[in-house]
């Protein structure tokens, strides 16, 4: 415990410490503290020496954790690269909406009609395809071959009967910001009908939907008719409701399985078509 003491007491003794200039003697600077202010003044250079030096030699990662600023980065990359997905997939849709918009109001072509599809042709036997039209659509036909007659406008819906182009377990419901028409799921082979009266606008192939038929009706209504076989229809050609348009196929990539991507457009929005027709 003396011992101790009589340390402090040497450490905290107050000291006078000089510069001088050895050829004159002459004081430069001088001042007063002890060994402890001494050695505490040592240490703290020493230490903020040590720790540019490690800044400069191993940057921030040294003091913090390398694993932490890894998983940053990588929430960031992750985070990127969502918004570079949605982003393509917003202009993706942009540039869908438009290219409907140019064929309804005519201001493109289609570049490819049903003469340039004849490496898949069929025998096919139109007037037995009439002959599977229900009771029902014949009805629905009668009556809209009537509205097609003359060029009285459709103010009320409720004047328009619908039909379904084909029956079958519907795999994939609409989304109206995601999925613009429903995916039906039926046999193969199967006959694709028009869902009402109207006029084939668009024939085609994209390496996207496969072969595409594009049907313009009254009121408003355009329907589209994705991932076809064949298509049995030319541009320009008037169809009734019922009215065999294609058959149901695999073609294009988005696709796994046979099956029709069917969409329905009203005043050149996608609407629901569960909504206007029963697919059972």
């Amino acid at each position: 415990m003396e011992n101790l003491k009589l340390l402090y007491y040497r450490l905290s003794k107050t000291l006078k410490f000089s510069i001088t200039n050895p050829n004159t003697f002459k004081q430069i600077l001088s001042f007063k503290s002890n060994l402890i202010r001494v050695f505490s003044l040592l240490f703290i250079i020493l230490l903020l020496t040590s720790l540019f030096s490690i800044f400069l030699v191993g940057g921030f990662d040294y003091f913090f954790s390398s694993d932490s600023l890894s998983i940053n980065r990588n929430k960031l990359e992750e985070q990127g690269e969502k918004i570079a997905k949605l982003y393509s997939k917003i202009e993706s849709q942009q540039s869908y909406i438009t290219n409907i918009k140019s064929i309804l109001n005519n201001e493109i072509q289609a570049q490819h009609n049903i003469d340039s599809l004849e490496e898949k042709r069929i025998e096919i036997d139109i007037s037995k395809m009439d002959s599977k039209q229900t009771v029902p659509e014949k009805k629905n036909s009668e009556k809209v071959k009537q509205d097609m007659s003359t060029n009285l406008s459709i103010k009320n819906n409720s004047f328009l009967y619908f039909g379904n182009p084909v029956k079958g377990i519907i795999s994939q419901e609409f989304d109206s910001k995601n999925h613009y028409g429903i995916d039906v799921v039926t046999e193969k082979d199967q006959i694709v009908k028009s869902c009402l009266a109207g006029t084939i606008i668009y024939t085609g192939f994209t390496h996207k939907d496969g072969y595409i038929v594009i049907v313009k009706h009254l009121g408003g209504y355009i329907s589209i008719y994705k991932h076809n076989k064949i298509v049995l229809k030319k541009i320009g050609t008037k169809v009734q409701l019922g009215d065999p348009i294609s058959i149901i196929g695999n073609t294009g990539e988005n696709t796994d399985g046979p099956h029709l991507h069917f969409e329905l457009w009203h005043d050149q929005r996608p609407v629901n078509p569960i909504e206007y027709m029963s697919f059972k």
